[in-house]
């Protein structure tokens, strides 16, 4: 049977509107917290500054705060300043060392950026596991910039293994996913 070039448009027309129609059909998009939040002009901005390493692995420090400054913006809640401008302060102030930021110091970044808080935090272990599954350990405060208060504190250890489901299936085997995870979790305990 021989289809005619009128059978053939036809059927692509038919396509073309069975998609058109049930293009529709997943209903309205759900509101993110982000536009809730940005809706009522609530967003609050938090700066993350580098997280002090004591872990030994070179750069851990950057890698959690840049974690941190992801998962923060793609959580929706808050708004999150931009690192270079956080760099670029540290630099005017002359912190070499993130350890020595000080209440006085987190005040004026927070006037100077235009920022509510300042989540500051010390990476304790963060092993990729060569020999056994990695491992990190983090813990973080944010503070609030006009008062110098701490608003949230949070300590968190994982271990690449904290989320296997059966036969290995879940296991995490770099320490900088294990940190993603991690912090993910972190973030969602924040309530400010």
């Amino acid at each position: 049977m021989r289809v005619g070039f009128k059978g053939l448009a036809a059927f692509f027309l038919a396509a073309l509107v069975l998609v058109s129609f049930t293009a529709g059909c997943a209903g309205p998009r759900e509101k993110s917290a982000r536009d809730t939040f940005a809706a009522s002009g609530e967003l609050k901005k938090i700066a993350v500054l580098p997280f002090h390493n004591i872990s030994g692995r070179r750069d851990a420090g950057k890698m959690v705060a840049n974690n941190f400054v992801t998962e923060i913006f793609v959580e929706g809640r808050y708004r999150v300043e931009e690192p270079g401008n956080i760099l670029q302060f540290m630099l005017q102030e002359n912190v070499s060392v993130i350890g020595e930021m000080g209440i006085d110091r987190i005040k004026i970044l927070g006037l100077r950026l235009g920022v509510d808080g300042v989540l500051v935090g010390v990476v304790d272990v963060f092993d990729d596991g060569t020999r056994s599954t990695p491992r990190v350990s983090i813990t973080a405060r944010l503070v609030e910039s006009e008062s110098g208060s701490i608003v949230w504190s949070k300590q968190i250890n994982r271990s690449g293994d904290d989320y296997v489901i059966a036969f290995g299936v879940g296991r995490v085997r770099s320490a900088n996913a294990l940190a993603q995870k991690a912090i993910r979790e972190m973030i969602k305990t924040i309530k400010w």
